[in-house]
């Protein structure tokens, strides 16, 4: 499923915010927009998370408190009239893409991988140096965990009980979010249906799965240490099926509160941005942001997380979209990872 709403596809699409555009020099004293004196900084001089664009709405996304909730509503309606799970049978599709991934393009990066995700790596991988704002929830941890975490492969009943509020009683019965038609998520005739029930507009849907993605900066540097996470796994980040070199590997973790937390790295450019967002503990949804961005918004369910292959909506603005398929990687052999290769 592509496109802009016409059926107008676009197909160059802004890099992630590796390319930084004119007015967007992320630079200390100014914002994402060029926009001078917005950026805070605490009595140390480090920066603060007013300075960050993570931390607020993009300026498409303008849905009010309101709108928002009738949003949600009519998503728990299409929940429970369903008992959550459709399956459309979309699963052969993404199983086909998924595997020829891995079976193409992961063998010659399984070598190279061996240094993802070490103390090394991180040490040598921090976006918040290459943004200059104060960095999102995770940073000041990532590192600490072992190289094994990140690979790791969560289980739904493990991670339905993960969570520090208690499950609705849909929560039951994983969702798979399927996106496109014949699937459980579809735009039709300037609506979006979920489960064939209508919940939003194009720009609303978009727009809300913008709200969920912006979370606010964590209340202090102990709140983040004291913070436990469980890995959901490293996918590479296809953006067509049948690409042969996708040079995109995301690493994603979330915590009790529900907050997704992680990484986006190029392969070309051995250059990371970091992913922020969190989970709807109504819905299922995981929503998440791209640092250096504001166009670019991604979702996909909770459970799509828990798979091989996650389809993943993203929204480039209010009215212009793609499909998107994360395809988990399993972990290539410890030998050499503690070092990052010459």
């Amino acid at each position: 499923m592509s496109g802009r709403r016409g059926g107008v596809v676009v197909p160059d699409r802004p890099g992630f915010g590796f390319d930084r555009r004119p007015g967007r020099t992320g630079i200390a004293g100014r914002d994402q927009l060029g926009r001078q004196g917005v950026i805070n900084r605490d009595r140390f001089g480090r920066l603060g998370p007013r300075g960050n664009p993570l931390f607020t709405r993009p300026g498409w996304a303008r849905l009010d408190r309101d709108r928002l909730g009738v949003v949600r509503d009519r998503w728990q309606d299409a929940l429970v009239r369903h008992g959550g799970v459709r399956d459309f049978g979309h699963r052969d599709r993404w199983h086909r893409w998924g595997t020829g991934i891995r079976n193409g393009w992961w063998p010659h990066w399984r070598d190279r991988a061996h240094f993802w995700f070490t103390r090394d790596w991180w040490h040598h991988h921090r976006p918040f140096l290459h943004s200059g704002f104060w960095h999102p929830w995770h940073w000041n941890r990532f590192h600490d965990f072992g190289w094994g975490f990140w690979w790791g492969v969560p289980t739904w009943p493990v991670l339905s009980n993960w969570f520090a509020w208690p499950a609705a009683t849909y929560w039951s019965a994983p969702v798979y979010y399927d996106y496109g038609a014949g699937g459980n998520v579809v735009y039709d005739n300037d609506y979006v249906y979920v489960n064939d029930v209508p919940v939003a507009t194009p720009e609303e849907f978009a727009e809300s799965a913008a709200a969920l993605a912006t979370v606010p900066p964590p209340p202090s540097e102990e709140v983040v240490q004291e913070t436990d996470w469980m890995p959901l796994g490293t996918f590479a980040l296809s953006t067509r099926e049948g690409e042969a070199e996708p040079h995109w590997v995301v690493q994603l973790a979330v915590n009790k509160e529900g907050i997704i937390s992680g990484t986006l790295y190029n392969t070309r450019t051995d250059e990371v941005r970091i992913l922020q967002g969190r989970v709807d503990k109504e819905t299922q949804r995981v929503a998440f942001r791209v640092e250096n961005n504001e166009e670019i918004v991604m979702e996909t369910g909770l459970y799509n997380l828990t798979q091989n292959d996650a389809p993943v909506l993203v929204h480039f603005g209010p009215d212009d979209y793609e499909q998107y398929l994360l395809v988990r990687l399993e972990a290539p052999e410890e030998q050499g990872k503690d070092q990052l290769p010459d």
